[in-house]
């Protein structure tokens, strides 16, 4: 995260123009087109060096930008190429934790210790913005990217100390890995539970956009500007937090379809309530709910996924959920922007809470049955 502040005031000190952001952030992304390719890789190989590796590579990004500010030398096309090497990289790391994850911790424990890399992330996001801008205040793009270099290179010594589960020999991985792309694309339809998750992904990732574009519109209702903005989103991040820090104490205790099935409609109500709030403090208390749902049904949905699928499987299966992840804003972003020319722009919050709603009858209609989960393993 303080990256990604750091490297926004980067872009508008090289080129004046926060366009250039956009095109930055695009040559970030382009990179996930390939996990799919990633995900094979993550099912076949052990993963430690080269993710260690990546760390370092990040880190040295990082210094080459420093030493080009320093000089200056530095031009928005390598900060283009910096952009595509650390998505590049970026694209392994979810993937390979979230499939690594059931064999480290005891079963009963995964929902558990995804509720607590889900707040460290949370944390790490929520103090990400904080330091990051403050960093930057006070002692500039150059010192804080520096500093963010060096997190990378602590990041890959932490790694060398973790004992990454061994991958099993006796597997066949004789075929392509191309064919390995397709096996795995059908071992994700090969059941409504594997579909269904990641379309839930998406609802939830695509319900972010219209507050992003239309939070602006209601604050101007209470005359307030940027500084309400952003105490929405931290009301948001602080109900994620809470929720997370509680189900990584006492995650094992909670029926996982049960949980997400409220989550959903949690979200579904607070997203309702935002538009036709009256007072600011409505609002962010409805943001304060919606992190609530959102982090109930994220730490379970990748619970269900890590239980249901076969360790062999796994890379795959989460590569293709990133691709996902990653298309969901853009797309919604799309949607809500040809909408809000069409529609009155609230309306859009009320439509996305319908469809949060439907989700959650969704989900609630294919988990109501529990299925024992070698219904879902494939031969290999």
């Amino acid at each position: 995260m303080i990256y990604v502040v750091a490297l926004t005031y980067l872009v508008l000190e090289t080129t004046g123009s926060p366009k250039y952001m956009a095109l930055t952030m695009i040559f970030a992304t382009i990179p996930y087109l390939l996990s799919p390719l990633a995900g094979a890789l993550i099912d076949r190989l052990n993963m430690k060096p080269y993710i260690i590796v990546g760390d370092m590579i990040r880190g040295l990004c990082m210094f080459c930008i420093c030493f080009l500010l320093f000089m200056d030398m530095l031009t928005i096309y390598f900060i283009y190429g910096t952009a595509f090497i650390t998505g590049l990289i970026g694209v392994i790391y979810r993937p390979t934790f979230g499939s690594l994850l059931p064999q480290m911790v005891p079963h009963a424990d995964i929902p558990r210790a995804n509720a607590l890399n889900a707040l460290s992330g949370q944390v790490s996001q929520l103090m990400g913005f904080v330091f990051g801008g403050v960093l930057v205040a006070y002692w500039g793009t150059l010192n804080t990217i520096f500093i963010n270099g060096i997190t990378f290179f602590i990041m890959a010594i932490l790694l060398g100390f973790i004992k990454f589960p061994c991958k099993d020999q006796n597997l066949n991985f004789n075929r392509s890995i191309w064919k390995d792309i397709g096996v795995g694309f059908q071992y994700l339809f090969s059941n409504r539970k594997l579909v269904i998750i990641p379309f839930v992904f998406f609802i939830m990732g695509a319900s972010l956009a219209p507050l992003e574009i239309l939070m602006p519109l209601k604050l101007q209702e209470f005359d307030y500007g940027a500084e309400a903005f952003g105490l929405f989103f931290m009301c948001l991040l602080i109900g994620e937090i809470l929720v997370s820090a509680i189900l990584s104490k006492y995650g094992d205790q909670v029926n996982l379809d049960k949980y997400a099935t409220i989550g959903l409609v949690i979200m579904s109500i607070a997203m309702f309530v935002i538009p036709i709030s009256t007072h600011i403090a409505v609002a962010c208390a409805s943001a304060f709910v919606y992190g609530i749902g959102a982090a109930v049904v994220g730490v379970h949905a990748v619970s269900n996924v890590q239980m249901i699928v076969k360790d062999h499987y796994r890379g795959r299966i989460f590569s293709l959920f990133g691709i996902i992840e990653t298309a969901c804003m853009p797309i919604a972003l799309v949607v809500v922007s040809i909408l809000i020319d069409l529609i009155y722009p609230m309306a859009i919050l009320f439509i996305t809470s319908g469809l949060l709603l439907l989700t959650s009858l969704l989900w609630f209609v294919t988990f109501r049955n529990k299925t024992n989960n070698s219904d879902y393993h494939l031969a290999q």
